[in-house]
C-alpha cells in the first residue's frame, strides 16, 4: 500500500507515516460530513457571529477528522508509541464545552456528554493489553450516542457532533485498534 510521509507537525494527527488510502478517506470524511453538517444544520447557528463561525467549523473539522484519522494504523501506532501522549490527547478534548460557550447554552449536556466520553475513554485506554478492549470500547461509545439521542431539546448540530464526539474519543481513539499486528509504513 502506497504511503506518504506526514510532516512534523500534522504527527498528531496522521501519525509519522500514513496510507495514502487512509489519507484520502480522512480527507473525504472530514470535509464532506463537515458541509453536510454545516449545510443541513445552518438555521441552528447562522446567528453567530463570524469568529464563532470559525471556532464552530474548526471544531467540526477536528472532530470529524479524527472520527476516520484515529482508525489508521498510522495514527494508532503514533499514539501507542508514547502512552503520556495518548493521555494528554484525551485530556484536552474538552469540545463539547467550547461549543455550549459559542451556543452560551447546553452547559448542563456538554458537561454530561464531555464527562462521560473522559472517564469512558479513560477506562478503554486503562484496558490497552485487555482483549476485551475493543468489545468494551464499542460497548461504551454506542452506549453514550445511544442515552445522548433521547435528548431531543438540544439543536441537531449538536446532537451529531457529540455523537461523533463521543464515537471519536472513546472507541476511534481510545481504542488499540491494531493489537499487536505489524505492518511496513515505510
Amino acid at each position: 500500500m502506497k504511503t506518504v510521509k506526514v510532516p512534523a507537525y500534522f504527527h498528531e494527527l496522521f501519525g509519522k507515516r500514513i496510507a495514502l488510502l487512509d489519507l484520502w478517506f480522512t480527507l473525504l470524511f472530514c470535509i464532506g460530513m463537515t458541509a453536510l453538517l454545516l449545510t443541513l444544520t445552518y438555521f441552528e447557528w447562522q446567528q453567530l457571529a463570524v469568529w464563532q463561525m470559525v471556532i464552530l467549523i474548526v471544531l467540526i473539522v477536528d472532530i470529524t477528522g479524527g472520527v476516520i484519522a484515529n482508525f489508521s494504523f498510522s495514527t494508532n501506532l503514533y499514539y501507542k508509541t508514547n502512552a503520556k501522549r495518548r493521555l494528554v490527547f484525551i485530556a484536552i478534548h474538552v469540545q463539547p464545552i467550547i461549543f455550549a460557550w459559542l451556543f452560551d447554552d447546553y452547559y448542563g449536556i456538554s458537561l454530561i456528554v464531555w464527562g462521560y466520553t473522559i472517564v469512558s475513554a479513560l477506562i478503554v485506554n486503562a484496558l490497552i493489553q485487555y482483549p476485551g478492549q475493543r468489545m468494551i470500547g464499542v460497548f461504551l461509545a454506542v452506549s453514550g450516542v445511544s442515552l445522548l439521542l433521547l435528548f431531543t431539546d438540544i439543536p441537531q448540530i449538536l446532537l451529531a457532533i457529540f455523537s461523533f464526539y463521543i464515537f471519536k474519543v472513546i472507541f476511534s481513539f481510545a481504542v488499540d485498534h491494531d493489537g499487536e499486528e505489524k505492518r511496513d509504513l515505510s
